[in-house]
């Protein structure tokens, strides 16, 4: 395991952990990270860097299938559901420049679900 996915996979267990979901594994699980039990938010993607979410949303484009994203460290759960809620996306305080990145996940989810 490189250190990438070590990482990677720390956070997933870490926002498993909060919303009190389930990893749902690591290939093969078509951008589906967390299992949540949440009706408007089924699952999401964990990604620790914004370049790694840039990439997973432009795929997002390409597909025309989004799916609600988390990046860098969790918050509480019911921000985090707000966040997703209201923008398709969480991102963690410790990222700079959080806001505008939640506005473009915005406009990703809003291209891919019209």
């Amino acid at each position: 395991m490189t250190s990438r996915e070590f990482v990677g996979a720390e956070l997933e267990h870490a926002y498993a952990e909060v919303f009190g979901g389930k990893v749902n594994g690591w290939f093969n699980d078509h951008g589906h990270d967390i299992i949540l039990e949440d009706d408007e938010i089924p699952s999401v993607q964990v990604k620790s860097s914004v370049p790694f979410a840039f990439k997973f949303l432009k795929e997002s484009l390409r597909r025309h299938r989004f799916i609600p994203i988390c990046v860098g460290e969790p918050g509480d759960k019911e921000e985090m559901l707000t966040s997703l809620k209201q923008f398709g996306g969480f991102v963690g305080h410790n990222i700079p420049g959080r806001q505008e990145i939640l506005r473009g996940i915005e406009r990703v989810r809003n291209i891919c679900c019209t």
